[in-house]
């Protein structure tokens, strides 16, 4: 409940001015059913600009230090958030996560492992494929197009979901670090896909803005000249 309201309230200025955000492919996201949202993770915002910007209620894994408090515990269980020792071999934090994608959940897992201090691409952990593989669960790769800073105007872009259950080159395969590796190098390339895509577009909608200033130059050079050489003429 305390999710929702959360989101209420804090929706609009939000959205319009604190993390103005443009989300780009949102109706790639399923209306319903377990699902992993994979996504690029530079700053603390990014869990929360998700929950905004995304219908769907989303679960999130995060740091154990943020729980120890007793109102943080408390306050972060309310909002969907539960612990992971990054640290260290933590089988509570799996069978949580197992528990609510067999309840038909949506997580939201940053792959990456942590905040990144560049926008560089880095290596995946293979926790995130694991998961989709133990649950037959579909991936929907997500990525941000900066750092979600307070104020900047910033892009999320939302990929087509896919299932590694289900394609040729996973399929039937023996659940090992191989297939993992193999997987979670895929993930990456199709997040950072979504990057590469993205700014070719917007680069060739710049040239393309430019071709066309540079067409209206020269024909209006050209109707100058015409002039000139018609008043020559007479």
């Amino acid at each position: 409940m305390l999710y929702y309201i959360l989101k209420i309230i804090f929706y609009i200025p939000a959205k319009l001015f604190i993390f103005p955000m443009k989300v780009i492919g949102k109706k790639n996201v399923p209306k319903k059913g377990r699902m992993l949202f994979c996504a690029n993770h530079q700053t603390a915002n990014d869990p929360i600009l998700v929950a905004l910007n995304i219908n769907r209620r989303f679960y999130f894994m995060g740091k154990a230090p943020l729980f120890k408090n007793k109102f943080n515990n408390w306050f972060l269980r309310k909002c969907g958030a539960y612990p992971v020792h990054h640290k260290e071999n933590d089988i509570e934090s799996v069978k949580t996560t197992l528990k609510h994608l067999k309840a038909e959940h949506a997580l939201c897992i940053f792959p990456e492992g942590a905040r990144l201090k560049t926008e560089e691409a880095h290596d995946l952990k293979n926790g995130v494929v694991n998961f989709a593989f133990k649950t037959n669960s579909p991936i929907v790769p997500a990525a941000f197009v900066k750092k979600t800073l307070a104020f900047k105007r910033n892009v999320l872009l939302v990929g087509e979901p896919f299932n590694l259950s289900e394609m040729e080159e996973f399929k039937g395969r023996k659940v090992d670090k191989e297939l993992l590796t193999e997987a979670s190098a895929y993930l990456k390339k199709r997040i950072h896909g979504l990057l590469r895509d993205y700014n070719k577009k917007k680069q060739d909608k710049l040239k393309a803005k430019q071709e066309k200033i540079r067409n209206k130059k020269i024909i209006k050079n050209c109707k100058i000249a015409l002039k000139k050489l018609d008043k020559g003429i007479n």
